[in-house]
Order: C-alpha cells, then structure tokens, then sequence
C-alpha cells in the first residue's frame, strides 16, 4: 500500500505535453505511479478542480532579508513554488560586519526596490558571516527549499569597507576574499554571484562593490 494519494486531478508534469486527469501516487518521499490508480492508500486526496504539478524552481530571487522574518517567502509558496535560489548578483546580507549593516540595506532599497522599513524591522542580525546566516536560516526554519549564494558586493564590503565602492583591490584584499568565498562554499553556499550591470547602483548613486573588481579578481573568486 502506498502512503497518499492524490486523486482527480488536472496534472500537467512539467514535460510540456498537455495536461490530463488522473491521480499521482506517494511512497515514502518518491512518486511511484501516474495515471489511473486503483490502489488504496493509506491517506486519498481528493483535488477536483486543482491542478497538481512538480513544485516551480524560482532560480532568481532577493528573499536574502525577507527571508530571515518571512520564512515562507510570501507570495511565492502560493504560487507553487518550492525553491528559491538567494544571493543573486552578489546582494546579499551576509558576510555583514555591524557597521555595514544600514549602508547594505540602503543599497538593497536602490537596487531591489526593498523596503528600508521592512529591513530595519524584520532583520534581527544575529549573524555576520556567510555560515552564520545559513546556521540562521536553519535554526529559524523556512518553508521552500533553498539554495544560497555568496555574494561578491556583501564580500568585497566585509574586506575593503567602504573602499569597495571606490577602487580595486589589494592582492590581500583579494586573498582575504578568495578565503571568505571558499569557506562558504565549504559550509553550503550552492555557487559565488556577482554583478557588473552599469544599471546596478547603491544607494548613494556609486557602483555597487562588484563593479569595481577588475578581471584578475573576478577570475580569482570564481
């Protein structure tokens, strides 16, 4: 007997054939039959007049913040989406030094069109490093999966200050990131993002950090 099944539905797979009715049975954390299923199940779903479909994979989102009050990243969930992917073009709010903390959520007001107010009130720091944040998030739970980058702009800020805006990096700038970047890897980070869109300004009207890296740094972290 399988666990559940969910029956009478409009399923369309996500193979791009067109959708058709049936049922769509459960056992364990694996689907084991399509179609028209006779079998009982331990638990039966009935989902007349919904459509059951693999969860949606969002691979471009700033939950970076919402998602350290929010953990079921509203509206996504309702919109079936199951994982999210974070820290896309490298903003992102870990590593974060104590004093970088106002200046980093002004630039995500700039560039992502967050709400300063919602950031001063919903993010409780209680981390600074990249392994810190995702030790964050697991602690808090959240409700999709989730996929973490490290971000190159929050990376360059936590080594340089407020010089990431201003100029290249040192060979042991360079270094010291390399080393933050491997570490977050290490820990869980699914890749390294960065931006060098001209349209990707902080708040005070200068390139956000990673614009300023120059070939040799970029080749370095990636």
């Amino acid at each position: 007997m399988v666990d559940f099944v969910i029956r009478n539905a409009l399923i369309v797979d996500g193979t791009g054939k067109p959708g058709f009715y049936g049922s769509v049975a459960v056992k364990g954390d694996q689907i084991v039959e399509v179609g028209s299923i006779t079998s009982p199940g331990s638990v039966s779903i009935d989902a007349k007049g919904l459509v059951l479909a693999p969860g949606i994979i969002d691979s471009h989102t700033h939950f970076d913040a919402q998602i350290t009050w929010d953990p079921m990243v509203s509206p996504s969930i309702s919109h079936g989406v199951t994982t999210v992917l974070i820290g896309n073009c490298g903003f992102t709010i870990a590593p974060c030094k104590p004093e970088h903390r106002d200046a980093t959520m002004r630039n995500l007001v700039r560039v992502e069109g967050m709400s300063l107010k919602a950031m001063e009130l919903g993010i409780d720091w209680e981390f600074e490093s990249f392994p810190e944040y995702l030790n964050h998030l697991e602690s808090k739970g959240v409700g999709p999966n989730v996929g973490a980058f490290v971000g190159h702009s929050s990376v360059r800020t936590y080594v340089m200050g407020t010089e990431a805006v201003h100029r290249q990096a040192t060979e042991r700038e360079v270094e010291s990131m390399c080393e933050i970047v491997a570490n977050a890897l290490r820990v869980g980070a699914i890749g390294f993002a960065t931006s060098t869109s001209p349209s990707h300004n902080g708040a005070d009207g200068h390139p956000m950090p990673s614009r300023l890296a120059d070939k040799e740094e970029l080749r370095r972290l990636v």
